[in-house]
């Protein structure tokens, strides 16, 4: 699905990705792991589009997107959350899935704008199928503002899935959450949101990533120290290392 080949992306100088290499299968659900500033967020974004690579290549299905817009991407089948949620505020829940549309193949403003055609009928309800599914349905007409913080994520999750990725990248999505919103939050992508896609988590949260990924891959200043199962790779020296120090390491 997702092929990586000597990505570098550097600002000012700081190299955040150092000749990065990674594969993710058709399919697959793998977490993407390291320290802050170790380059996870980085990665999402030259993937997207939102920053362009220094050197290096990016493959969706062996196509190439390196160069790609953002527009682009998502319209061949990529979609996102942030770290940083990004919804529009003073429009309502409902809304905000609505208009995340706008980006799909031969729905432009004109469509959008109807309410009369069978089509746009139908995309209107699979945005309150997607409203019930994520548990917002009761709030649908509610500014998306004034949600507390795990509905906004919820929000923003239905924001993606409205365009029916085949590759979804999902960066911190229990930021904020208390252990019981996280594992509600857990659940719902395992049971929703990832089967029948491709999916990259990144999360610091290790019992929602082990709750949900096949794999681990494991960033440190940009580069990737590890790759592979859950268990061994939380084993790694390396990772050991780049979490906890080396004192601790060697204690």
């Amino acid at each position: 699905m997702l092929r990586i080949e000597g990505l570098r992306r550097s600002f000012g100088g700081v190299a955040a990705l150092e000749e990065l290499d990674l594969a993710v299968a058709d399919g697959e659900v793998m977490g993407l792991i390291g320290p802050n500033g170790s380059g996870k967020t980085t990665l999402f974004n030259v993937i997207t589009g939102v920053h362009q690579a220094d050197t290096g290549r990016v493959l969706l299905r062996e196509e190439e997107i390196t160069r790609s817009t953002p527009a682009r991407i998502v319209r061949q089948g990529i979609a996102r959350t942030f770290q940083n949620l990004r919804i529009f505020q003073r429009m309502s829940v409902r809304e905000n899935v609505w208009v995340a549309q706008h980006s799909l193949p031969g729905v432009g403003p004109m469509a959008l704008m109807s309410n009369r055609s069978a089509a746009e009928r139908a995309r209107k309800a699979e945005v309150d199928r997607l409203l019930d599914a994520v548990g917002l349905a009761d709030r649908r007409n509610v500014l998306a503002g004034s949600l507390p913080l795990p509905d906004q994520r919820r929000l923003e999750l239905a924001r993606a899935l409205v365009r029916s990725p085949a590759l979804l990248l999902l960066d911190e999505p229990a930021g904020g959450m208390t252990p019981a919103e996280t594992a509600e939050m857990a659940a719902l992508i395992r049971d929703f949101a990832v089967p029948g896609r491709t999916c990259i988590v990144i999360e610091h949260k290790l019992d929602l990533i082990s709750t949900l990924c096949q794999r681990l891959c494991v960033l440190n200043f940009g580069r990737k120290i590890a790759d592979g199962e859950p268990g061994r790779v939380l084993e790694h020296p390396e990772v050991l290392e780049a979490y906890l120090g080396r004192d601790a390491v060697n204690a």
